[in-house]
Parts: C-alpha cells; structure tokens; sequence
C-alpha cells in the first residue's frame, strides 16, 4: 500500500489536485482532514480566560476535608480493581 499526503485547498467543483494523478482510477481510501470553525474558536486567549475566572468558586468538593487522602483512597481503590481484572497482576 502507498500513502500519498499533501495539505491543499479542494477547488469548489471538488476536483482533486493534479499531483494525486498516480491514484487517478484506482481503488483508494480518501481521509480529509479540515479544522472546524468552532475548534479554532474554542482555542482562542479569551475563552481560555473565562475558564479560568471558575477557578476556586466551583463547590463540589467542598465537603472532602483531605483531598489529598481522598485521591490516594480513590487510586487504592482502583488498583484494587484493576488487580483483580488483570490476570497477569502480581
């Protein structure tokens, strides 16, 4: 099997470029790749800032006293589970 990649515009009539010509009447497999308008959106510095202004006011869990040994009970736990799952565990 041959790969051939390029990055290019597709013209309106959805015409594939003269340089795939090698795979012009054969069987191929066509993967596009195109980044989507809210993709690029969701990246932009502002709407990073608003996540970060939630930053401390977020109270669901406000009522653990010991983060720390509620994150090291939650990984014993599943270390447990993942012990018992896999057979080749020591």
């Amino acid at each position: 099997m041959k790969a051939i990649e390029m990055e290019t515009t597709i013209s309106p009539d959805g015409k594939l470029p003269a340089s795939f010509r090698e795979a012009f009447g054969r069987k191929v497999r066509v993967i596009i790749l195109f980044q989507e308008e809210e993709q690029e959106k969701a990246t932009t510095k502002d709407e990073r800032g608003h996540l970060m202004a939630l930053a401390g006011k977020v109270k669901a869990f406000q009522i653990i006293d010991d983060p720390v040994g509620f994150q090291q009970k939650l990984r014993d736990e599943w270390a447990r589970g993942w012990d018992e799952w896999n057979p080749n565990a020591s």
